[in-house]
């Protein structure tokens, strides 16, 4: 771990890679659990289904941003952090006890949104404190190190989820119960590294989160904008070729779901050693500037790539999901850095949280379902590309336009010089 990371970082980067496996495993049994809350559909809409509960986090997302903000607040960002986590862990496990449709019927899908949207208001406050609170009060080149490292920890903990999998497809109909068990019990470890570790007192840049502020969401509604497309974007450039590769590659080529599960840990650990790579080299350029060219690169080179899907080799498939987990992270990992410029320092976790939390719904939580749909509605292989094009380029744009002031990384350097 790197001098400058201390106590408190190391157990939030540990915490929050045990929470993204507790997040990733959804997404990466839907395929298994599609079937077992809607056995009543054809295979394809089961798919649609069961990733279109992932959209509750619409409501729960900014309820539980708001509310671990103001937890951060009156007890600590670290406290907030805990008990954000010991949230998750809980009802992952519940998910792993959730009867099937045919034991209980409609009770079964019911229980899932109803788990899902409690463990929905629990994941917020990991994203809305966590990925600033790590580059508190550290000096531009460590926080940027730093937002790049929770990004590799974010990735460790999708790795995880994968191998998990990966491990039970193997196994008997009712192994993917084990799956969220053993998250669970991770987070619960993780819960109890958190709590007791160092517990900073400073609570004051978590001053915003009272209700007389909530005008200065409409008033930074242009920066907001630009927090959620650059979220969404994260988010879309991850859900591509991790989670809806693996459904619908199956349906449209002669692969496997289990082979593309097996390729996905591999491809999952290469995203993780490009982040410090690739963080590494941003330090060189502005940015805001690498962010626009990648969108870019991906926005003209989605659709060629989908084009050629249908029937596709493996080793074809392995190259356009590399390609986007490559460009991705570029993105992604001045992204945290950029975020905490946009806002002045008493109100960007509010800004931030809220703007992630509406980014990672509208546009990265829903990829999945939205391009399995509009495949199937189509029935044209690279309509989801289309889609997603769209996305990308109107990202670029929102970025590039919200203030050519923007574009200077100087401009985000934090005033502090502590380490």
């Amino acid at each position: 771990m790197p001098r400058n990371l201390n106590q408190k970082d190391t157990s939030i980067l540990i915490g929050n890679a045990l929470d993204h496996y507790d997040s990733a495993i959804y997404g990466f049994l839907g395929p298994i659990l599609a079937p077992v809350f809607f056995p009543n559909y054809e295979p394809i809409v089961q798919l649609i289904l069961v990733y279109s509960v992932l959209s509750t986090s619409l409501v729960t997302r900014p309820v539980g941003s708001f509310i671990f903000g103001l937890m951060a607040r009156r007890y600590g960002p670290i406290s907030g952090m805990s008990y954000s986590l010991i949230g998750v862990s809980l009802s992952t496990v519940f998910l792993g006890f959730l009867p099937s449709y045919e034991d209980v019927g409609w009770l079964a899908p019911a229980g899932l949104i109803l788990i899902r949207m409690v463990k929905g208001v629990f994941a917020a406050g990991e994203s809305t404190i966590a990925k600033l609170y790590i580059m508190e009060n550290k000096a531009s080149t460590h926080a940027l190190k730093a937002s790049y490292l929770y990004q590799s920890s974010s990735m460790l903990g999708t790795i995880l989820a994968s191998g998990a999998v990966t491990l039970v497809l193997s196994s008997n109909d009712e192994a993917w119960r084990l799956c969220f068990w053993v998250g669970g019990i991770t987070g619960l470890v993780g819960y109890l590294l958190r709590r007791y570790s160092s517990s900073p007192t400073e609570t004051k840049v978590f001053d915003s989160y009272q209700l007389s502020s909530l005008v200065s969401l409409w008033r930074n509604r242009t920066n907001i904008l630009c927090v959620a497309m650059g979220t969404g974007f994260g988010h879309m450039t991850g859900t591509l070729p991790f989670v809806f590769m693996n459904s619908f590659v199956p349906l449209i080529t002669t692969i496997s779901f289990e082979t593309m599960m097996i390729l996905n840990t591999g491809l999952l650990a290469f995203d993780m050693l490009l982040i410090p790579l690739l963080g590494r080299f941003t330090l060189r350029y502005e940015g805001v500037k690498v962010m626009v060219f990648a969108s870019m690169v991906l926005t003209i080179s989605i659709i060629p790539l989908f084009v050629f899907l249908p029937d596709a080799s493996l080793g074809y498939v392995v190259f356009v999901r590399v390609w986007i987990v490559f460009w991705g992270v570029a993105f992604m990992c001045p992204m945290n850095f950029w975020f905490k410029g946009l806002f002045s320092s008493s109100e960007r976790y509010l800004l931030v949280g809220m703007g992630g939390a509406l980014g990672a719904t509208t546009l990265g939580r829903m990829t999945t379902p939205l391009c399995l749909w509009i495949w199937y509605a189509s029935g044209v292989s690279f309509a989801p590309a289309v889609y997603v094009a769209i996305i990308m380029c109107l990202t670029a744009y929102v970025i590039y336009a919200a203030n050519p002031k923007l574009f200077h990384m100087k401009q985000f350097i934090p005033q502090t010089t502590g380490a």
